[in-house]
């Protein structure tokens, strides 16, 4: 910068009215005894101005700070605009430069190399043994997104049946040989045929689950999502609550438990099993007059509803075991299986030999041979129920599949021998949603499903409140 203000010195005369030179003569800040300009003249930029005046008269080159003049002309030019501070001011002037302007060492900056970075750390950070289910092999196996590609509709499709009842949600669901009924916060008890149920109150709570028992199975038992137990009959004034379970929960007896029925449910006589969230099983004795606890080496993780399967978990361990057949043995779960038996809700369903493993919201696993062999069915992602069932003798399964995008479940007819699926009917909105239902969204979704063998229908549950399917005749 120096050099350069010498050759513009060299090559103008000091009379040259644009001379750099002559500015600071004219413009003077110096005459002004105000305290801006004192301040102003205490800052050590350059060469001091008064070496200005003092070059004037000769033709000696004089080394010119530009940053010290520009600072002058911006002086002038603020007073001039009597206090306008629209244009943007050197920052330089009239301030004393703090220490922090001066040269840095790089102690603290991002540059300086002085940051070690470990890089042992980065393998263990990339690195999965797949224990907690979130391996590879997971996501590829199970998928990950809802838009897999649809199963094909089947050649027969289903035809569906709402029943003549106020669209509610409802998202329990239990049958019986001569009944079934789904339950809201209110028990819609459906007879045979019949399109029209009757309504049995409970307690005015959002029910999560249900269940017939007694000799004649007119006695439902039924969970809140509050964590409560009640029974009702189906021509009772009232609904009692049971609280009996409580004395074999591992948990304090204030906790809310999310309670959940299994076994061999819809038959007369059969073995019903209460899940506690916490992982203890229970055996349901005298229509729910009282509770045994069963013992495990491990936590139940989940309990089938077309018999006494259940999924247990030993620490990074799960296993199958069927209570009735091989109550010692079981079939240790691998792979993807054992992923799904380590999600947060897993879904359980058997028919015959045959079982059905879900994790909620992912791909459906199917076993023909008791859980030894497990393969993935196409076209199940995003899975929110499963049931089992014997159609002409042989081992079937549904699931609803929801699609979120464009509020449908594809409702599923699988063969567990070949791991195939074809959809066999479809929930959407239409003539029989209400503007309401299908506001509060996910109106298509399914909550549970039920094989109703004495009709040869299935019943469903969810957002559009109930509706059952039956095959049509061509």
């Amino acid at each position: 910068m120096p050099a350069r203000s010498q050759t513009t010195s060299q090559s103008r005369t000091p009379d040259d009215e644009e001379s750099y030179l002559d500015q600071p003569i004219e413009l003077d800040p110096f005459e002004d005894g105000g305290n801006d300009d004192q301040e102003a003249t205490d800052l050590v930029i350059g060469e001091e101005i008064d070496v200005l005046g003092e070059s004037v008269g000769d033709n000696e080159p004089v080394e010119l700070d530009l940053g010290t003049i520009v600072g002058i002309d911006d002086g002038e030019s603020e007073r001039d605009a009597d206090g306008d501070t629209s244009f943007e001011e050197d920052p330089a002037v009239g301030l004393t430069v703090p220490d922090a302007l001066t040269p840095d060492d790089g102690s603290e900056g991002l540059e300086d190399g002085s940051i070690t970075v470990d890089e042992s750390k980065f393998p263990t950070l990339e690195k999965d043994d797949g224990s907690e289910g979130i391996a590879a092999e997971r996501e590829i196996s199970l998928g990950i997104a809802s838009d897999e590609a649809r199963v094909p509709m089947a050649a027969q499709l289903w035809q569906a049946l709402h029943p003549v009842t106020a669209l509610e949600y409802c998202s329990a669901l239990a049958v019986s040989a001569e009944a079934v009924v789904a339950g809201s916060s209110d028990l819609l008890w459906f007879r045979g045929d019949a399109s029209k149920p009757l309504r049995v109150a409970v307690d005015g709570n959002a029910l999560s689950d249900l269940v017939l028992v007694g000799g004649d199975q007119d006695i439902a038992l039924s969970s809140t999502r509050s964590g409560q137990l009640f029974r009702r009959a189906r021509f009772a004034s009232q609904a009692e609550q049971l609280t009996r379970f409580r004395e074999h929960m591992r948990a304090a007896q204030g906790s809310r438990p999310q309670l959940s029925f299994g076994g061999q449910l819809g038959v007369p006589h059969g073995r019903v099993l209460l899940r506690l969230s916490e992982g203890t099983l229970l055996e349901v004795l005298d229509a729910g007059e009282r509770f045994e606890r069963l013992e495990f080496d491990g936590k139940v993780l989940a309990v089938a509803r077309e018999s006494s399967t259940i999924l247990l978990g030993r620490d990074r361990a799960a296993t199958l075991l069927d209570l009735d057949r091989n109550p010692d043995g079981g079939s240790p779960l691998h792979g993807p299986a054992l992923a799904v038996a380590q999600s947060a809700e897993p879904l359980l369903a058997t028919a015959g030999n045959a079982l059905a493993l879900a994790e909620r919201g992912r791909a459906l696993l199917v076993s023909p041979d008791a859980g030894k062999t497990f393969r993935r069915v196409a076209g199940s992602v995003n899975t929110t129920a499963i049931a089992g069932a014997r159609l002409a003798g042989n081992e079937r399964f549904f699931a609803a599949v929801y699609r979120e995008t464009s509020d449908q479940s594809d409702i599923l007819l699988i063969d567990p021998s070949r791991a195939e699926a074809e959809c066999i009917a479809r929930l959407e909105a239409g003539e029989h949603a209400s503007s309401d239902a299908i506001e509060r969204g996910e109106w298509a979704k399914v909550s549970a499903l039920a094989w109703h063998a004495p009709s040869g229908r299935l019943w469903a549950v969810g957002g559009f409140g109930v509706v059952s399917f039956g095959p049509g005749t061509s």
